[in-house]
């Protein structure tokens, strides 16, 4: 940084990047750690655990679902 550099505090915000792709989501057995396919239906990772636990008898899971976020300052949020 160079001696005369302005440094100031600033509010950030986060949250779903409104140009994401959807959520995506898999469930992982918290027994035997066999996972699900990757997809944005709900219903087939959904489907995929039942039918897990009739073959296993494992009764926990593990949703994981990823979202894109994105920062931007709070005066930049407030506008939109």
């Amino acid at each position: 940084m160079k001696p005369n550099t302005v440094m100031r505090h600033a509010l950030w915000t986060i949250g779903p990047d409104p140009d994401r792709d959807p959520p995506t989501m898999h469930t992982v057995c918290r027994e035997c750690g066999e996972k699900s396919p990757v997809g944005t239906d709900r219903e087939v990772s959904d489907l995929w655990a039942l039918e897990h636990s009739g073959r296993t008898g494992h009764r926990r899971y593990h949703e994981c679902v990823s979202v894109d976020l994105i920062t931007r300052p709070a005066r930049e949020e407030a506008a939109r």
